[in-house]
């Protein structure tokens, strides 16, 4: 079987602290490292193989803030999950910076922010 031109997405994510967001990426998120240039980046990816994170030692982090509109969108990036509710509670229970469960015509999400600021949606 052959794969499409295109199959994935890698994100580039600027951290401050290596160690500590490797550490935060894996228990929140259940990344797994596949790569290791240290101390300046480590690669990781989700379960399906097709995204991966590359945490990028930063100087300096300043979040990007997502221009004004009135689709209702603040975030550059969504994680999709199959519970949003029970990946809430998990992610509250585990200490992690997270917004109010919302509902957007159909669907729910809710703000899921790593110890650099970094903000992602989690939606269902």
């Amino acid at each position: 079987m052959t794969r499409p031109p295109l199959y994935g997405v890698g994100i580039f994510v600027p951290v401050s602290d290596l160690k500590r967001s490797t550490a935060w990426y894996t228990e929140m998120l259940g990344l797994e490292i596949i790569h290791k240039d240290e101390p300046d980046a480590i690669v990781m990816r989700m379960n399906d193989e097709k995204v991966s994170f590359c945490l990028v030692r930063s100087y300096e982090v300043k979040q990007p803030i997502f221009p004004k509109n009135d689709y209702g969108v603040g975030q550059y990036f969504n994680i999709h999950t199959t519970d949003v509710g029970g990946m809430h509670r998990q992610l509250k229970a585990k200490g992690a910076d997270v917004g109010d469960i919302e509902d957007f015509d159909g669907f729910q999400g809710f703000s899921l922010t790593d110890p650099d600021g970094n903000r992602y949606g989690v939606t269902a």
